[in-house]
């Protein structure tokens, strides 16, 4: 099925449906649990990411504000001088 699609075969995440399964196969069953704590870690990582992007574009923007504020008081310095 990766070949089908031209992905790598590490990033296909077998899932089962289980709708009309009434017993468990503990073989198969690890392979849909894998699956779902691979999820769930590409979810968190996505959410780290997004987390560090917001607090660096923070960061800029707080440090152009300071920048900023220090350029209006020393130009007002500058006026009063003169």
């Amino acid at each position: 099925m990766a070949r089908l699609f031209g992905m790598p075969g590490n990033q296909v995440l077998p899932v089962k449906n289980y709708e009309m399964e009434m017993t468990l196969d503990t073989n198969v069953d690890i392979l849909a649990l894998t699956a779902l704590r691979q999820m769930l870690y590409l979810a968190e990582d996505h959410l780290d990411n997004t987390q560090m992007r917001e607090a660096a574009s923070a960061m800029r923007v707080s440090g152009a504000d300071n920048v900023q504020g220090r350029r209006a008081r020393e130009v007002e310095t500058a006026s009063e001088s003169i």
